[in-house]
C-alpha cells in the first residue's frame, strides 16, 4: 500500500506546481487547453506505472522469511542440462506439386468438334482427348493428289522430250558423219576434175582439144566446185553444237577420249530438255510433300494423350476456334508426386540428396507419408534467402494433390553427446547467439551462450553451458539478474516434463 500512498503524492505534488504555473484569467484560453492536456497525459503515465508497480509487488510477495522466490508457487519452471544424443531432424512447411505438367495445343488451325474429357478426368497415354474438324484439310488433301497426278503427266512429257533429244543427238552425229563424207566425195571429184580442166586447157594450147570441149569441161569444173563449197557449208551447219569450240564457249574441257566428248555433246545439246525434266521432277516432290504435311495434319486434329495424368484444366470447348499452339487443357502427372520445402540458406548444408523426408499433409489428417530428397535447387532465391528442395515420393491412388499443404520432417542424421535446451529459455536469440537465465547456490545470472542447430521445439547450444547447470525454462519475465530464488527439487523440470 506504501506504492499507492507514493503515488498519490507525488500526484499532489504536481497538480501544486501545475496549479502554481497556471495562466492568470488575462492569457489566451488557447494556452489553457495545452495545459490542461499536458496533465491528463501525466496522470495516464502515473496510473500506468503505479499498476505495474503494483503486480510487480504481489509477485515479489511470493517470497519466504528469506526473501527467496518460491518458484512452486509464481510458475516458474528449471531445466536440468545434460549431454544427449538427439535425432538431428529439421521440421518445415511445404506443398504437394506434380511430377509434369503438361499443356495440351493444337498444331492445326480449325474448329473444335469434340472434346472428351473434363477437369479431374483421369487419362492414360495415348488416350483420344479432342477433335479438331477435319474437312478443311481432307478438301485440301483432295486438291494436292489432283496436282499430283498433273505434276506426274508432266513429268512423263518432259522425259519423253528429253529421251527425244538424245535420240536427235544421235541422229545428229550419224548427219554428221554422212556430211563429211559427202564433203569428201564432193572434195574428191572436184579434184578430179580440175586435174582434167588444168591438162585440158595444156592440150588445147597445143591443138589437143577443141574450143567446145573445153568449155564443156571448164562448166563442169565449175559446178563440181560449187558442189564441194555446198557440201563445206552444209557440214559447218551441220556441226554446230558438236564442235570443240562449242565446248569451251560453255566453260567445259575438250577431253581426247571420243566417247567422252560424245557425253558432253550430249550434255550440252539437252540442257532446255533436262531442265524441264528435273523441273516436273521437283515439282512432284513439291506435292509430294505437301501431300505428306496435309496428312501429318490430319493425323494432328486428333489429339490424343502424351501422358498418364488428370486433366488439371480445360481452356476451351467445342464449336471455338483453335489456332495454332492454342492450349486446350493442362494435364499433370502426378503418379509420383513432390513435396517442396524451402529451406533456409543457414540450414542447407545439413541437407543432402536421398535423405528422408516424413509429412503430413492437412488434409488427410494423420496420416503419414514418406519420400526422399530427389532434388536441391543449385541457386539462392536473394529474395527469401532460401533454396528450394524437393523430396520425390510413390502417389497410389493420386490422393495427394498439387497445393496440398504438407507438414514435414527432414532426418538430417544423428547427433551424439550434444548439449540442448528448450528455446522458450532464451531470453534473446540471433543467428548465433542468444541468452538465458542461470541459477547458481540460488542467485539467477544471465548468461551468454552460442547457438548451433534448431531441433524442433529445441535448440543446440555449443558454448556456454556444461553438464549440470540449472536453467530456467518458464517465467522468464518474472526474474531478473541477482534475483534469489528456492527451488524444490521434487519438483525441479525434468527433460521429459518440459518436452
Amino acid at each position: 500500500m506504501k506504492l499507492f500512498k507514493k503515488s498519490k503524492d507525488t500526484i499532489r505534488s504536481v497538480s501544486g506546481m501545475l496549479n502554481d504555473r497556471v495562466p492568470k484569467p488575462a492569457i489566451l484560453a488557447g494556452k489553457r487547453r495545452y495545459v490542461v492536456a499536458g496533465v491528463l497525459a501525466l496522470l495516464v503515465i502515473i496510473a500506468v506505472s503505479s499498476i505495474f508497480q503494483y503486480y510487480r509487488w504481489r509477485t515479489l510477495r511470493k517470497t519466504d522469511d528469506t526473501g527467496e522466490i518460491q518458484t512452486e508457487n509464481v510458475g516458474i519452471q528449471m531445466f536440468t542440462v545434460e549431454r544427449k544424443d538427439m535425432i538431428d531432424e529439421l521440421t518445415i512447411l511445404g506443398q504437394i506439386v506434380f511430377l509434369e505438367k503438361i499443356n495440351i495445343s493444337s498444331k492445326v488451325t480449325g474448329r473444335l468438334e469434340r472434346i472428351t474429357v473434363a477437369e479431374g478426368t483421369r487419362v492414360s497415354k495415348g488416350q483420344f482427348l479432342a477433335g479438331i474438324e477435319k474437312l478443311p484439310l481432307q478438301l485440301t488433301l483432295t486438291q494436292q493428289q489432283a496436282e499430283l497426278e498433273i505434276a506426274k503427266r508432266s513429268y512423263d512429257l518432259s522425259k519423253a522430250k528429253y529421251e527425244n533429244a538424245i535420240k536427235a543427238i544421235e541422229i545428229k552425229l550419224k548427219t554428221i558423219e554422212k556430211a563429211e563424207a559427202d564433203l569428201e566425195d564432193k572434195k574428191v571429184s572436184y579434184k578430179n576434175t580440175d586435174r582434167m580442166l588444168k591438162n585440158k586447157i595444156e592440150l588445147f594450147k597445143a591443138g589437143g582439144v577443141s574450143e567446145s570441149d573445153l568449155a564443156s569441161l571448164k562448166a563442169n569444173h565449175k559446178t563440181m566446185y560449187t558442189k564441194y563449197l555446198l557440201a563445206k557449208s552444209d557440214l559447218d551447219i551441220q556441226k554446230v553444237g558438236f564442235r570443240d569450240q562449242d565446248l569451251i564457249s560453255e566453260g567445259l574441257p575438250v577431253p581426247k577420249n571420243a566417247k567422252e566428248k560424245y557425253e558432253l555433246f550430249q550434255r550440252i545439246n539437252t540442257k532446255i530438255e533436262r531442265a524441264e525434266l528435273e523441273a516436273a521432277k521437283s515439282k512432284i516432290t513439291q506435292v509430294e510433300k505437301s501431300i505428306e504435311s496435309t496428312r501429318i495434319l490430319l493425323s494432328e486434329t486428333d489429339i490424343r494423350s502424351p501422358i498418364t495424368g488428370i486433366v488439371a484444366a480445360k481452356s476451351m470447348e467445342a464449336g471455338e476456334m483453335v489456332k495454332q499452339e492454342s492450349v486446350l487443357l493442362t494435364l499433370v502427372n502426378i503418379s509420383r508426386v513432390f513435396v517442396a520445402m524451402n529451406i533456409n540458406e543457414k540450414d542447407i548444408r545439413r541437407i543432402k540428396s536421398d535423405q528422408e523426408v516424413h509429412f503430413t499433409v492437412d488434409a488427410l489428417g494423420d496420416e503419414k507419408f514418406k519420400g526422399r530428397i530427389s532434388r536441391i535447387n543449385p541457386v539462392l532465391d536473394v529474395k527469401t534467402r532460401t533454396v528450394e528442395v524437393k523430396a520425390a515420393l510413390e502417389n497410389p491412388g493420386m490422393r495427394l494433390l498439387p497445393g496440398m499443404f504438407a507438414r514435414a520432417n527432414i532426418n538430417c542424421g544423428n547427433l551424439k553427446d550434444i548439449i540442448a535446451i528448450p528455446v522458450s529459455a532464451l531470453l534473446r536469440k540471433d543467428t548465433t547467439t542468444g541468452e538465458l537465465y542461470v541459477v547458481k547456490q540460488g542467485i539467477v545470472f544471465k548468461q551468454a551462450v552460442e547457438l548451433g542447430r534448431e531441433l524442433k521445439s529445441d535448440i543446440e547450444i555449443t558454448k556456454g553451458l556444461s553438464d549440470g547447470d540449472v536453467i530456467v525454462i518458464k517465467g522468464l519475465n518474472l526474474l531478473y539478474p541477482g534475483a534469489k530464488i528456492r527451488t524444490d527439487e521434487k519438483k525441479t523440470a525434468s527433460p521429459a516434463e518440459v518436452r
